[in-house]
């Protein structure tokens, strides 16, 4: 995809998520304390959401150097440096920055966090300064040039470090159909698209230990059986796709977690 192309379409981007960010009320920028403590004191469970996984599969962050790739409005940003990171943080959107901004003064954790405007891929950060790189739902805005983030994730990780990504996936045709066809209110900017276990595969260049584990598939269910059946389906979910490896087509979200 030539530069131009590109620039275009992360200017379409930015704009998005400027605007998105405009809107944000302060009052969403609160996250809950209970929600705080859940994440600080996550485990590994088979009840477990992507992202309560994330953490448990983190670990223990005091101290440790924790960049969050693509951070948005800085809820992740802020919930690290709540556990005890230090953490450096980067969106393309300048709105949304100055969101994360404020929502980090106003959880006291602003001393913890640096928050930077860059695009993905071309950050100034020093090479192998993170003890951890994560991601939320942002490698599949950066699908036209994943080759040069993966590149860059690995200068930015540390020899002894970690990557945890969390992202929508569409592996199974009669889904992406089904998604096409299904009158359900989707937020997504013009040019983003559900990944491919194929646009992980050049990640094994830099970690070839790199695992996945899935999440919703059997969950979709809840839009029409109720919430209550929510927390079962995960717990289905977890052990099925264990169970039965091939129905991992079919799930819509993963977590990709891999050290070198």
């Amino acid at each position: 995809m030539n530069s131009i192309c590109q620039d275009e379409i992360l200017a379409r981007e930015q704009s998005f998520f400027d605007l998105e960010a405009d809107g944000l009320a302060i009052e969403k920028l609160r996250i809950p304390q209970d929600q705080i403590e859940r994440y600080r004191n996550a485990r590994p469970s088979p009840w477990n959401l992507s992202k309560d996984a994330m953490f448990a599969h983190m670990g223990r962050l005091d101290g440790r150097r924790v960049l969050d790739y693509g951070c948005g409005h800085g809820e992740n940003a802020c919930l690290l440096a709540a556990c005890g990171a230090e953490v450096c943080a980067f969106d393309l959107s300048p709105v949304a920055i100055a969101k994360a901004q404020q929502r980090a003064r106003l959880h006291g954790v602003a001393d913890r966090i640096q928050f930077q405007v860059y695009r993905a891929g071309e950050t100034e950060y020093p090479s192998a300064h993170f003890d951890v790189v994560i991601g939320y739902a942002v490698l599949h805005h950066l699908h036209t040039h994943l080759g040069t983030v993966y590149a860059e994730i690995d200068r930015l990780l540390k020899p002894t470090g970690e990557i945890c990504f969390i992202e929508p996936v569409a592996n199974s045709r009669l889904l992406r159909a089904l998604r096409r066809w299904t009158p359900v209110k989707v937020d997504a900017t013009p040019d983003e698209r559900q990944l491919v276990d194929q646009d992980f595969e050049p990640l094994r260049e830099y970690f070839p230990k790199l695992q996945a584990a899935h999440f919703y598939c059997l969950e979709r269910l809840h839009r029409v059986l109720g919430p209550s059946v929510r927390a079962p389906l995960r717990w289905l979910d977890h052990h099925a796709q264990r169970l039965l490896p091939f129905l991992r087509r079919y799930y819509g979200c993963v977590l990709l977690t891999a050290s070198r």
